[in-house]
């Protein structure tokens, strides 16, 4: 039996984001930075792979559990960090649009500590560690922090998402396993 389409699409929304953060971060390798392709802030290239690193999260956010306060800090996550991008985009300060992009990242924590709650092993403890690198670093940006404080996000993000596929996979199959049983118990016939 296959996974629902809703099912299916929060994995591969989940696979698709590892992909994307990760090729985002490889971008923060001074050398590659440079290059005048390199998706950073308040470039085209940029503001398109930041929308959609994001937008294919929102079908993660709706399937993972999660109280749906949580779910709503997910959710106001993915559209803070997509409007910063676009602030950029169009030439707003740093200090404004990158202040409101780590407001948001508070709300990323929330989520990603919640929705971490509910998975088992290295996934929460993955989760619950990306949400403390974010989460702490829009406090400590303030004091002058140095960007490289985020470089474990760049790491563990992509991380992250490509366990909750794995997750969201291993728990389709699973929900689908006692109807698949209770099929096959039915249609064996009784002794």
């Amino acid at each position: 039996m296959q996974p629902s389409s809703s099912n299916r699409l929060a994995i591969g929304g989940a696979y698709a984001a590892a992909i994307l953060f990760a090729i985002r971060f490889v971008f923060f390798i001074p050398a590659l930075a440079k290059l005048p392709i390199a998706p950073q802030d308040g470039t085209l290239p940029g503001a398109i792979l930041a929308i959609a690193e994001h937008m294919v999260l929102f079908p993660v956010v709706a399937a993972l559990p999660a109280p749906q306060w949580a779910k709503a800090a997910g959710y106001g996550w993915l559209v803070t960090d997509m409007s910063t991008d676009i602030m950029a985009l169009n030439g707003v300060p740093n200090t404004i649009f990158l202040s409101l992009r780590y407001g948001g990242h508070i709300s990323a924590a929330l989520w990603m500590i919640s929705a971490s709650w509910f998975a088992r092993g290295a996934t929460r403890i993955v989760g619950w560690l990306t949400a403390l690198d974010l989460g702490s670093y829009s406090f400590l940006a303030a004091y002058g922090v140095n960007f490289v404080a985020l470089i474990p996000s760049g790491i563990l993000l992509p991380l992250w998402c490509a366990m909750v596929g794995r997750h969201l996979s291993r728990a389709g199959q699973a929900s689908q396993m006692p109807a698949q049983t209770e099929k096959h118990l039915s249609s064996t016939p009784s002794v």
